[in-house]
């Protein structure tokens, strides 16, 4: 997370499409339909995300002291896992950029450069251990130095008791700096040198054979590596290093890291360049050499280095953002920044320098639409490189609120194909939110339409074997109820009564589990494929529907194998229980003893965390009401 998202920072009147939401409206009932077939893409699992912030990877000789660090991490595993969680952003942001995995340190540029100890080491083996099914990323180092010594660390424990809590903490005093007598200003910067020692490209990605090779980690729950962390602000961040903060020199620092990492895994997934926040996307402190928009620019340098060596150089475009509105209507519109080419954004600001100079007439941001553009211009068409939002913060205005920004946003990127999303702080109301999306909702995203989706949007998703829909209404109205008439197309609802899952009126932290919580159950009718629901105020509702004539076209690409209940995509293996009717999932493998077990499973789609798993042949049985399946499958 970055220290400077006010740089530049403007002030504008917030008037969200919402219009006045201050006093009670009337609203016409509202159109939604939903195509089964229609714009069929596979959802990312990887939207399930969240930042890693419990997990302790301190080593304490001190057993009482020990138990103190770990007390609140079997209940973490329990809500990451009950919820549907399935990537974990582990690399601890800012303190990633000099992280040394040989001497398990690290500076800490937000307190006096100090360095402390971490381990990857033990994050990645808690990981791998206690979350079946959630994968990782960890970052490469970019800048060419990294943590050496806490031998020259700054006396920071008399600082703060001389000068309590209006110390400045960013100021660059490890390594023998000196500070003013009121604790406000830098009269000496300390020698960096003392604590840094150089690393090059080949320090950086040796971790992969330090996982791979020497501890025989599983590699493929951590295929996806950051570029390290907002390099655009390390002039900033990271003042105390002798670094070029141009451009020109950052894509080459990339580029040198991104070849090496290539070279040590071929099947890596390389995300950057992990820019910091609005006002840095289009600017950095020493400029691009044509002026372009830096997020352009570095596309451009990346994209021509990659065809000129013939190396695949970057996977996943990854940008952090952190929006600064406090009114309602704004909040419930950020997520039209990401793609929505009409929304007027009231905090759009570095965007306004798009195109060198200041342009007051740049009010839409539509910032992903923006890279896509880019990577088809530099890149060409078919180029295969997605979309990640790894940082953001979105924690205000209460629990339902930040349920609904949160499910918006996941609609949203589930809409548009992005493939990770890791929110940096983590507030009441997100585990409830990723529970309904996540453990009842499907694999395929399939189009959705609302003739009011400024006010109440759809977000569907059917499963592989085309029988089982769920369509999740957010309705965003802060004080009335709204009507909504669905309409399906391309998919035959049984008619009767359906089940439905609300989330309304979320106060405080209620997610336990995935029978504890606060969903709502209800009901509806549907009749000829269509069916009315009233939708209370700021809610989120989803609506779980089932067919007995699928007509589904599942992309081609997508490699399918089906036995019974059980099915297999691209090597991932899920349980069909659109139906509702499976008890319990247990998966043995060769010497009988029980390797996976999942119970109080969801109606839906069941994903097998079988990538957490060795190679070889494993039994999976699945327990219904009607009896036991038993099934063979083969992982590699």
């Amino acid at each position: 997370m970055e220290r400077f998202v006010k740089k530049g920072f403007k002030i504008f009147s917030a008037i969200g499409l919402l219009g006045c939401i201050c006093a009670p409206a009337t609203f016409a009932d509202i159109s939604v339909s939903v195509d089964a077939g229609a714009g069929v893409k596979k959802i990312s699992p990887y939207i399930y995300g969240r930042n890693i912030d419990v997990i302790d990877d301190a080593v304490e000789s001190d057993a009482e002291k020990a138990a103190e660090l770990l007390k609140n991490e079997p209940a973490f595993y329990t809500q990451v896992l009950e919820s549907g969680i399935h990537m974990m952003r582990a690399n601890n942001g800012n303190n990633a950029t000099r992280y040394n995995w040989r001497k398990k340190l690290t500076v800490h540029p937000d307190w006096y450069n100090n360095v402390y100890s971490h381990d990857w080491d033990i994050t990645a083996k808690k990981i791998l251990e206690n979350l079946p099914g959630v994968d990782a990323q960890y970052a490469f180092q970019l800048t060419g130095y990294a943590a050496s010594s806490t031998e020259y660390n700054f006396d920071d424990w008399n600082f703060k008791q001389e000068h309590g809590s209006w110390a400045k903490q960013t100021l660059d005093l490890a390594g023998g700096g000196e500070v003013s007598e009121d604790g406000q200003t830098l009269v000496k910067a300390g020698d960096y040198s003392l604590y840094n020692e150089a690393w090059p490209a080949d320090s950086t990605v040796g971790i992969i054979a330090h996982w791979k090779d020497e501890l025989k980690y599983d590699m493929s729950r951590f295929r996806y590596w950051s570029m390290d962390n907002e390099m655009e602000i390390w002039n900033g961040t990271h003042a105390d290093l002798p670094l070029d903060s141009g451009g020109a020199f950052l894509v080459k620092q990339y580029i040198d890291v991104a070849k090496k990492a290539r070279a040590a895994w071929p099947d890596i997934k390389l995300t950057g360049p992990v820019a910091a926040n609005e006002w840095q996307w289009c600017n950095i402190a020493g400029k691009t050499p044509d002026k372009k928009c830096w997020l352009e620019y570095f596309i451009e340098q990346v994209a021509a280095e990659q065809k000129a060596s013939g190396i695949r150089l970057l996977d996943v475009f990854d940008l952090h953002w952190y929006p600064t509105e406090k009114d309602y209507g704004s909040m419930v519109n950020w997520h039209r920044v990401f793609f929505d080419t009409t929304y007027n954004y009231p905090g759009a600001n570095g965007i306004k320098t798009l195109n060198g100079g200041w342009d007051e007439k740049i009010t839409k941001e539509y910032i992903f639409k923006r890279v896509n553009d880019w990577l088809d211009k530099y890149f060409g068409e078919g180029h295969g490189i997605t979309l990640a939002l790894t940082e953001t913060d979105f924690t205000r205005g209460g629990a339902m609120t930040s349920a609904l920004v949160y499910a918006s946003w996941l609609g949203t990127f589930m809409d548009n194909g992005v493939e990770i999303f890791t929110p940096w702080t983590w507030g009441d109301g997100m585990y409830e939110t990723v529970h309904l999306f996540s453990r009842y909702g499907h694999e395929f995203r399939v189009q959705s339409m609302s003739d009011n989706d400024s006010l109440v949007s759809a977000y569907s998703s059917v499963n592989a074997s085309g029988d089982s829909l769920t369509v999740i209404f957010v309705n965003r109205a802060e004080s009335e109820a709204q009507n909504v008439n669905l309409k399906l197309e391309n998919f035959k609802a049984i008619d009767g009564t359906v089940s439905t899952f609300t989330l309304e009126k979320l106060t405080g932290e209620t997610f336990k589990s995935h029978t504890e919580n606060a969903l709502k159950a209800g009901t509806a009718n549907v009749a000829d494929n269509a069916l009315a629901l009233a939708l209370p105020a700021k809610s989120i509702t989803a609506v779980l529907l089932t067919t007995d004539a699928p007509k589904i076209a599942v992309p081609a690409k997508i490699a399918r194998t089906k036995a019974g209940m059980l099915y297999g995509v691209n090597g991932e293996w899920f349980v069909d229980n659109s139906r509702a009717n499976v008890l319990r999932v247990d998966v043995l493998n060769a010497f009988g003893q029980n390797v996976l077990h999942i119970h109080g499973a969801p109606a839906g789609t069941i994903r097998l965390a079988t990538k957490a798993l060795n190679s070889g042949t494993y039994l999976v049985q699945i327990r219904t009401s009607a009896g036991t399946q038993n099934n063979r499958i083969s992982l590699r």
